[in-house]
């Protein structure tokens, strides 16, 4: 569980990062959480965009992707989910 405190500077750390993956008319498909999961592999952390054709709710989806990659939602700003996760086997860790 992540604080307050780590979730404002994960803030900052993503702010100028641009989306790593769009989720869009079909939804939150395999490829796309594979490619959610490799990047929060190699990053921990992560921006994800919900496009406006996308008929799913953007808090519906960022709490599928927390529960089926173990994740933490770190935030969601407009059309935009950060997500989190902590990489045991990389050696520089964010938090």
């Amino acid at each position: 569980m992540i604080t307050s405190k780590d979730r404002a500077k994960l803030r900052s750390i993503i702010s100028t990062e641009n989306s790593v993956c769009q989720i869009g008319k079909e939804g939150l498909s395999k490829n796309c959480l594979e490619s959610i999961n490799l990047s929060l592999n190699a990053r921990e952390i992560i921006k994800i965009s919900v496009l406006q054709n996308c008929d799913d709710d953007v808090k519906s989806l960022a709490d599928k992707i927390s529960n089926l990659l173990k994740c933490e939602v770190v935030g969601i700003t407009g059309r935009k989910i950060l997500i989190y996760r902590f990489n045991k086997d990389k050696k520089n860790h964010i938090l």
